[in-house]
């Protein structure tokens, strides 16, 4: 999938979150890091997720082993997940959607070709043996 859609979601969720993109320790830009990065590894590889975020992939390795717990006892980090999560989930399927649409698109007229070639070939095929009128 495309790496463009991390920047986009990161960017979305922390505008959601009303959140500049700082690198703080405070908790709330910690949350807001680690629930994104749970929210993109659902669809994404840990590298570019890692350098959209600016840390390391062993720190989204490390998002992920503390993931259910958050859910359940770092305040707000819910929040956070759920907000980045309806994003990254929305994003997402409008990228598979068209991506889906384009290659039903090119499959067609892959098709059309075949089908155009094959009328010709049935064309030829009566033109050279009369008897053999195909339907």
């Amino acid at each position: 999938m495309k790496e463009y859609l991390v920047e986009e979601i990161i960017s979305e969720t922390y505008s959601a979150l009303d959140l500049s993109r700082k690198k703080s320790r405070e908790t709330i830009y910690a949350q807001a890091r680690a629930a994104t990065a749970m929210a993109l590894n659902k669809y994404f590889s840990q590298l570019p997720i890692a350098a959209a975020l600016g840390v390391d992939r062993s720190t989204i390795s490390y998002y992920k082993s503390k993931h259910e717990d958050n859910l359940k006892h770092w305040g707000g980090y819910s929040k956070a997940y759920k907000t980045a999560e309806s994003i990254a989930d929305s994003k997402t399927y409008h990228e598979i959607r068209h991506v889906g649409i384009k290659t039903a698109a090119k499959e067609i007229e892959s098709l059309e070709k075949r089908l155009k070639y094959l009328r010709k070939e049935k064309k030829d095929l009566e033109s050279t043996n009369p008897e053999l009128i195909l339907s």
